[in-house]
Protein backbone atom coordinates (compact mmCIF):
# COMPACT_ATOMS: atom_id res chain seq x y z
CA UNK A 1 0.00 0.00 0.00
CA UNK A 2 2.87 2.28 0.61
CA UNK A 3 4.46 1.51 -2.42
CA UNK A 4 1.57 2.56 -4.12
CA UNK A 5 0.96 5.92 -2.43
CA UNK A 6 4.29 6.53 -3.28
CA UNK A 7 4.14 6.35 -6.66
CA UNK A 8 0.72 8.10 -7.61
CA UNK A 9 2.76 11.00 -5.35
CA UNK A 10 5.51 10.70 -7.37
CA UNK A 11 3.45 11.06 -10.54
CA UNK A 12 1.01 13.65 -9.23
CA UNK A 13 4.66 15.48 -9.05
CA UNK A 14 5.37 14.92 -12.47
CA UNK A 15 2.43 15.65 -14.19
CA UNK A 16 2.14 19.55 -13.71
CA UNK A 17 5.84 19.72 -15.02
CA UNK A 18 5.43 17.45 -18.40
CA UNK A 19 2.44 19.83 -18.86
CA UNK A 20 3.91 22.73 -17.99
CA UNK A 21 6.18 21.92 -21.03
CA UNK A 22 6.78 24.88 -23.05
CA UNK A 23 6.13 23.99 -27.30
CA UNK A 24 9.55 24.58 -29.17
CA UNK A 25 9.86 28.66 -30.83
CA UNK A 26 9.95 28.44 -34.78
CA UNK A 27 10.71 32.07 -36.07
CA UNK A 28 9.66 32.29 -39.80
CA UNK A 29 10.32 35.23 -41.35
CA UNK A 30 9.18 36.33 -45.27
CA UNK A 31 12.08 37.92 -46.51
CA UNK A 32 11.92 41.04 -47.95
CA UNK A 33 8.70 42.03 -46.40
CA UNK A 34 8.04 45.46 -44.90
CA UNK A 35 8.65 46.53 -42.79
CA UNK A 36 12.41 46.64 -43.71
CA UNK A 37 16.02 45.73 -41.89
CA UNK A 38 17.96 49.27 -41.40
CA UNK A 39 21.46 48.76 -43.99
CA UNK A 40 19.49 46.55 -45.80
CA UNK A 41 16.72 48.66 -46.82
CA UNK A 42 17.17 48.39 -50.90
CA UNK A 43 17.34 45.15 -51.30
CA UNK A 44 13.52 44.51 -52.43
CA UNK A 45 14.09 40.84 -53.52
CA UNK A 46 13.86 39.33 -56.85
CA UNK A 47 11.06 39.57 -59.30
CA UNK A 48 9.16 37.73 -62.16
CA UNK A 49 7.42 35.31 -60.15
CA UNK A 50 3.36 34.95 -60.16
CA UNK A 51 2.96 36.96 -57.37
CA UNK A 52 4.33 40.17 -58.00
CA UNK A 53 6.83 40.62 -55.99
CA UNK A 54 9.35 38.24 -53.82
CA UNK A 55 8.20 39.63 -50.87
CA UNK A 56 4.70 38.33 -51.92
CA UNK A 57 5.42 34.93 -52.22
CA UNK A 58 7.68 34.86 -49.42
CA UNK A 59 4.57 35.82 -47.64
CA UNK A 60 2.37 33.27 -48.51
CA UNK A 61 4.80 30.52 -47.69
CA UNK A 62 5.75 31.89 -45.02
CA UNK A 63 1.89 31.66 -43.56
CA UNK A 64 1.58 28.39 -44.88
CA UNK A 65 4.07 27.27 -43.19
CA UNK A 66 3.39 29.31 -39.62
CA UNK A 67 -0.53 27.37 -39.73
CA UNK A 68 1.15 24.09 -40.31
CA UNK A 69 3.34 24.50 -37.49
CA UNK A 70 1.18 25.27 -34.97
CA UNK A 71 -0.90 22.50 -36.19
CA UNK A 72 1.72 20.24 -35.42
CA UNK A 73 2.05 21.72 -31.94
CA UNK A 74 5.21 24.48 -32.51
CA UNK A 75 4.86 27.91 -31.21
CA UNK A 76 5.49 29.01 -35.24
CA UNK A 77 5.96 32.98 -35.17
CA UNK A 78 5.84 34.84 -38.33
CA UNK A 79 8.79 37.71 -38.74
CA UNK A 80 8.88 40.34 -41.66
CA UNK A 81 12.44 41.25 -42.89
CA UNK A 82 13.14 43.38 -40.04
CA UNK A 83 13.65 40.62 -36.75
CA UNK A 84 11.40 41.70 -33.67
CA UNK A 85 12.20 41.88 -31.04
CA UNK A 86 15.93 42.07 -31.47
CA UNK A 87 18.00 38.84 -30.06
CA UNK A 88 14.33 37.12 -30.38
CA UNK A 89 15.57 33.48 -29.12
CA UNK A 90 13.76 30.26 -30.09
CA UNK A 91 14.66 26.95 -31.37
CA UNK A 92 14.67 27.36 -35.21
CA UNK A 93 14.96 30.25 -37.57
CA UNK A 94 13.66 30.03 -41.00
CA UNK A 95 14.54 32.56 -43.71
CA UNK A 96 12.10 32.37 -46.87
CA UNK A 97 13.18 33.40 -50.37
CA UNK A 98 13.39 32.81 -54.10
CA UNK A 99 16.21 33.47 -56.30
CA UNK A 100 16.36 35.45 -59.57
CA UNK A 101 16.76 34.74 -62.96
CA UNK A 102 19.66 32.14 -63.89
CA UNK A 103 19.51 31.36 -60.10
CA UNK A 104 18.75 28.01 -58.42
CA UNK A 105 17.17 26.32 -55.28
CA UNK A 106 19.41 26.00 -52.14
CA UNK A 107 19.51 26.25 -48.77
CA UNK A 108 22.29 28.18 -46.89
CA UNK A 109 22.87 28.08 -43.23
CA UNK A 110 25.00 30.75 -40.61
CA UNK A 111 28.63 29.64 -39.84
CA UNK A 112 30.78 30.64 -36.94
CA UNK A 113 34.00 33.15 -37.65
CA UNK A 114 32.63 36.03 -39.51
CA UNK A 115 30.13 39.23 -39.26
CA UNK A 116 26.76 39.90 -40.63
CA UNK A 117 26.72 41.41 -44.36
CA UNK A 118 27.69 45.54 -45.12
CA UNK A 119 26.93 46.72 -48.23
CA UNK A 120 26.74 50.73 -49.90
CA UNK A 121 24.35 52.27 -48.25
CA UNK A 122 21.34 50.79 -48.02
CA UNK A 123 22.21 47.62 -49.46
CA UNK A 124 23.86 47.80 -52.92
CA UNK A 125 27.04 46.38 -54.07
CA UNK A 126 29.16 43.64 -53.39
CA UNK A 127 28.68 41.92 -49.71
CA UNK A 128 31.73 42.35 -47.30
CA UNK A 129 32.27 41.33 -43.48
CA UNK A 130 33.00 44.88 -42.63
CA UNK A 131 31.43 48.46 -43.12
CA UNK A 132 31.76 50.84 -45.97
CA UNK A 133 32.65 53.83 -45.47
CA UNK A 134 29.23 54.98 -46.90
CA UNK A 135 27.40 52.06 -45.52
CA UNK A 136 23.79 52.03 -43.98
CA UNK A 137 23.95 52.11 -39.57
CA UNK A 138 22.88 48.62 -38.65
CA UNK A 139 20.62 47.95 -35.57
CA UNK A 140 22.92 47.04 -32.47
CA UNK A 141 23.81 44.85 -30.90
CA UNK A 142 24.46 41.68 -33.43
CA UNK A 143 24.00 38.72 -32.14
CA UNK A 144 26.84 36.12 -32.82
CA UNK A 145 27.11 32.56 -34.57
CA UNK A 146 28.53 29.94 -32.51
CA UNK A 147 30.28 26.63 -33.33
CA UNK A 148 27.33 24.89 -31.33
CA UNK A 149 24.61 26.94 -33.56
CA UNK A 150 27.09 26.49 -36.67
CA UNK A 151 26.12 22.45 -36.49
CA UNK A 152 22.76 22.68 -35.52
CA UNK A 153 21.74 24.70 -38.07
CA UNK A 154 23.70 22.48 -40.60
CA UNK A 155 21.67 19.74 -39.51
CA UNK A 156 18.33 22.13 -40.05
CA UNK A 157 19.51 23.14 -43.31
CA UNK A 158 20.66 19.47 -44.58
CA UNK A 159 16.62 17.81 -43.55
CA UNK A 160 15.26 21.15 -45.19
CA UNK A 161 17.11 20.65 -48.18
CA UNK A 162 16.01 16.94 -48.40
CA UNK A 163 12.65 17.59 -48.26
CA UNK A 164 12.72 20.66 -50.87
CA UNK A 165 14.76 18.54 -52.94
CA UNK A 166 12.42 15.73 -53.36
CA UNK A 167 9.36 18.12 -54.94
CA UNK A 168 12.29 20.20 -56.75
CA UNK A 169 11.13 18.29 -59.95
CA UNK A 170 10.22 18.76 -63.80
CA UNK A 171 6.96 16.88 -62.53
CA UNK A 172 6.33 20.22 -60.34
CA UNK A 173 7.47 22.85 -62.58
CA UNK A 174 10.61 23.19 -61.70
CA UNK A 175 13.38 24.09 -63.92
CA UNK A 176 16.40 25.54 -62.44
CA UNK A 177 19.05 23.88 -60.66
CA UNK A 178 19.15 22.67 -57.18
CA UNK A 179 22.12 22.77 -55.58
CA UNK A 180 21.23 21.90 -52.13
CA UNK A 181 23.28 22.98 -48.90
CA UNK A 182 25.42 25.17 -50.17
CA UNK A 183 29.37 24.59 -48.65
CA UNK A 184 29.88 27.25 -45.96
CA UNK A 185 31.68 30.53 -46.77
CA UNK A 186 30.66 29.98 -50.38
CA UNK A 187 27.75 32.58 -50.51
CA UNK A 188 28.36 35.46 -48.21
CA UNK A 189 24.64 36.70 -48.96
CA UNK A 190 23.59 33.38 -47.30
CA UNK A 191 26.37 31.85 -44.95
CA UNK A 192 26.20 35.39 -43.30
CA UNK A 193 23.08 36.52 -43.59
CA UNK A 194 21.85 39.86 -41.17
CA UNK A 195 19.24 37.43 -40.03
CA UNK A 196 21.20 35.20 -38.75
CA UNK A 197 22.38 38.35 -36.28
CA UNK A 198 19.14 39.32 -35.02
CA UNK A 199 17.93 36.29 -33.28
CA UNK A 200 19.72 34.31 -30.52
CA UNK A 201 17.71 30.53 -32.23
CA UNK A 202 19.44 27.59 -31.64
CA UNK A 203 19.69 27.03 -35.24
CA UNK A 204 19.26 29.49 -38.40
CA UNK A 205 18.95 28.69 -41.71
CA UNK A 206 17.63 30.61 -45.00
CA UNK A 207 15.68 28.58 -48.02
CA UNK A 208 16.20 29.98 -51.87
CA UNK A 209 13.25 28.23 -52.86
CA UNK A 210 13.31 28.33 -56.49
CA UNK A 211 13.80 31.13 -59.10
CA UNK A 212 11.88 33.09 -61.38
CA UNK A 213 10.75 33.16 -64.03
CA UNK A 214 12.16 29.89 -64.34
CA UNK A 215 10.51 27.91 -61.62
CA UNK A 216 7.15 30.01 -62.11
CA UNK A 217 5.33 26.88 -62.37
CA UNK A 218 6.75 25.39 -59.20
CA UNK A 219 6.44 28.66 -57.31
CA UNK A 220 2.34 29.14 -57.36
CA UNK A 221 3.01 25.48 -55.66
CA UNK A 222 3.31 27.89 -52.47
CA UNK A 223 0.79 25.00 -50.38
CA UNK A 224 3.05 21.72 -51.47
CA UNK A 225 6.03 24.29 -50.87
CA UNK A 226 4.93 25.32 -47.17
CA UNK A 227 3.74 21.43 -46.26
CA UNK A 228 7.30 20.71 -47.53
CA UNK A 229 9.02 22.72 -45.11
CA UNK A 230 6.70 22.45 -42.55
CA UNK A 231 7.22 19.06 -43.21
CA UNK A 232 10.90 19.29 -42.32
CA UNK A 233 11.09 21.62 -39.67
CA UNK A 234 8.94 19.13 -37.50
CA UNK A 235 11.35 16.65 -38.05
CA UNK A 236 14.38 18.43 -37.22
CA UNK A 237 12.73 19.39 -33.93
CA UNK A 238 11.50 16.14 -33.12
CA UNK A 239 15.09 14.74 -33.93
CA UNK A 240 16.86 17.95 -31.99
CA UNK A 241 14.56 15.86 -29.02
CA UNK A 242 12.33 19.57 -28.87
CA UNK A 243 9.16 18.00 -29.96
Amino acid sequence: MRLITTAIAVALVAAPALASAAPPVVLVQAGHLSPGEPGYLAQTGASGNPFGSESEFNRRVRDDIVKRLKAAGVDARPLAARVEPLGVAGATFLSVHHDSPGGAAMVGHAVTGGNENYYHGQGFGTASPTPYSDSAPHRTPATTVSPAVQRTSAGTARRVSSALGGIFTRANGARAAFRGVIPPNSNRRMNHFYGYYRTTAQSRVLVEVGAAPDDNAFLRRTSLIGKTLSGALVADLRARGLL
